[in-house]
Order: structure tokens, then sequence, then C-alpha cells
């Protein structure tokens, strides 16, 4: 009888932490549960729950998503983003890293890591740069992206901080986010700078990437 009141009580538990999140429903038919925590640059993002609890942060490009059904947030709304970071910190222990300066003036630069298909890996970024004379950016680039087909990715923001796996790989958004990204593909990582003119660069990014 105890253990099936502790089986009972546990299952009301996880009904109530399931009541607590968000729904995202992709134009595919598939239905994701857990908090958004972000939309930015025409992509939402996403952290996934798994019987209750955190599981891992995804991306959805606007594109992709049916609708959100928003439930109402935690009284102690800040104790959500506390527990993400706690999450990330969880992820770094145990991982190799490596730190690496990314100059202003780089368009791609091979990090010397190998990755592997389904491996995690965690950016950590510090500095700035300059992409002209009168415009210093952090890793997110430039506050008001302008669409440019010069740049390695055309509609995300100029001075961004980006990456790709393999010389021929596509480029994706690092920016200033700080979960976990999946890899879909094997190969060497590299990571830019996303502009068209590199000659008026400056300044530098120190990034540590967890692996």
């Amino acid at each position: 009888m105890i253990r099936k009141a502790m089986l009972m009580m546990l299952f009301f538990f996880l009904l109530f932490l399931y009541c607590r999140a968000d729904f995202l429903y992709t134009v595919d038919g598939k239905v994701y549960e857990g908090k958004m925590v972000d939309f930015k640059y025409n992509t939402i993002y996403f952290n996934v729950y798994r019987f209750g609890t955190f599981y891992r942060s995804q991306r959805f490009p606007l594109a992709h998503v049916w609708k959100i059904e928003f439930n109402k947030p935690r009284s102690e709304g800040n104790q959500l983003l506390y527990e993400t970071t706690q999450d990330y910190n969880k992820f770094r222990r145990g991982k190799k890293n490596k730190r690496i300066i990314v100059p202003g003036k780089t368009n791609w630069l091979d990090c010397g890591i190998d990755l592997r298909i389904g491996q995690e890996i965690l950016f950590e970024v510090q500095g700035s740069i300059l992409i002209n004379p009168d415009t210093r950016v952090y890793a997110d680039g430039e506050m008001e992206p302008r669409l440019n087909q010069a740049k390695q990715m055309p509609s995300q923001p100029t001075g961004a901080l980006i990456a790709k796996i393999g010389i021929h790989g596509k480029p994706f958004y690092i920016g200033d986010d700080k979960a976990p990204f999946q890899i879909g593909e094997k190969g060497r990582l590299f990571i830019g700078i996303n502009d068209f003119d590199f000659s008026d660069n400056s300044g530098e990014f120190t990034v540590t990437i967890y692996y």
C-alpha cells in the first residue's frame, strides 16, 4: 500500500509539472513539451522537457513551427533561468575544453577539433570586435540584422560568431547562445565571423569550446 501511494504521489507530481509546460507544435505534426526561452533571427529557442524536467535545448526555425500553446509561468520565474544555468554547468563538468582566440578579421578558423555525429558541444564567448571603425559588436553581432548575400550567413547579423563542420559544411549561428549544440554530421570544427568585408575589422573574441 505504501509503495502504491508513493507511485500515485509521483504520478500526480509529474502531471503537475506537465501541465505547467508550454507545447510547441511543428508543421510536420510533432509536439514538444517544455518552455520557450528566446526568439531571435526567425528562430525559436525551446527547452525540451522529458518526464517534466529539462532534457535538452532545441532550436526551431520559425517556418517549421505551426503554433505554441503557452501556460502560466512559474510564480518564481527566475528559477527557470537558474535551473537552465545549472544544467549548462553540469554539461561542462567532465568535458574536454579548448580556448581559442578569434580575431575580428577571421573568415574561418580551424579549431583543431574533430566531432562525431550526435556529439554535443557548448560555446562560451567573451570579448567584442569592431566591424567598422564606428560599430562595436559582441558575439551576437549587430543589433539590426541586414540581409547581405556576400556574408557566410546572409540573413544573420554582421559580426556574429558562427561555425561549420568541415571546410564545405553549412554554417550555423553561435552568437551568444549558451545552450549546447548537437552535431548532425562528422568532421572538423571551424568558427568564424559573419561578415562580408574583413578589412576594417579589429578586436577579438575569446571562445571556450566544451566538447
